[in-house]
C-alpha cells in the first residue's frame, strides 16, 4: 500500500507540473519555472525549411523556427502542419500525423538568432494505391505551434494522398536537423 501511496503522489507531482521529465523519466527536461524567458511570439519567429533528408519511401524536409526577436524567448511541443494549394492556401488532405504521442515536450530556450526544427515526413504517394491515396500536389504547408506560431506559410512543392494521412510531424528538437 505504502507503494502505492508513492506512485501516486509521484504521478500527481508529474501531472501538476511539480517534477521534471529528467527527475521521473530520465530525461533531460529544463523546468518552465526556471527560466526566465518569455514564450516566443509569432512576430519573433522566422520559419525556413533545412536540408531534405530521405529515407525508403519518405522525405524528410526539416522545418526551422528562428529566433529574429530581439529578445530570449522559450517554445516546445509538435507543430501542426497542413498542406495547402493555391494563393488562398486552400487545404489539401489530412494534417500531418503527430509521431511523437506520449512523449514529454522539451522546452528550448532560444536565444536570438537560434534555431530549432521538427522533422517533416513526407511518405511517397506511389507507396499507397491511388484508390486508398488519391494523391493530389500541394505548393506548401501551414505551420502552427500552439501559442508560439499561428498560421505561417512555407512554400514547399510536395504530392500527398487526400484519402490518408501521408505525412508526419514530431516534437521541436534543438538545432536545424529535425532529429
Amino acid at each position: 500500500m505504502r507503494k502505492m501511496s508513492s506512485l501516486l503522489v509521484a504521478s500527481g507531482l508529474v501531472a501538476a507540473g511539480l517534477v521534471t521529465g529528467a527527475g521521473v523519466l530520465g530525461i533531460a527536461v529544463a523546468p518552465a519555472w526556471g527560466l526566465n524567458a518569455k514564450s516566443c511570439v509569432s512576430a519573433s519567429l522566422k520559419v525556413s525549411l533545412g536540408t531534405v533528408q530521405g529515407t525508403a519511401g519518405t522525405i524528410y524536409h526539416p522545418i526551422v523556427f528562428t529566433n529574429v526577436g530581439s529578445s530570449t524567448c522559450t517554445i516546445f511541443g509538435v507543430p501542426v502542419i497542413q498542406p495547402v494549394s493555391g494563393t488562398g492556401h486552400r487545404a489539401i488532405g489530412p494534417l500531418a500525423r503527430n509521431l511523437s504521442m506520449g512523449e514529454m515536450p522539451a522546452m528550448h530556450l532560444l536565444a536570438k538568432g537560434r534555431s530549432v526544427s521538427v522533422a517533416f515526413g513526407v511518405t511517397e504517394t506511389g507507396n499507397y494505391t491511388r484508390s486508398t491515396c488519391v494523391p493530389r500536389a500541394a505548393d506548401g504547408v501551414v505551420v502552427s505551434v500552439g501559442p508560439f506560431l499561428h498560421s505561417r506559410y512555407v512554400h514547399l512543392p510536395i504530392d500527398v494522398c487526400t484519402k490518408r494521412t501521408s505525412i508526419s510531424t514530431k516534437l521541436i528538437t534543438a538545432g536545424t536537423t529535425g532529429y
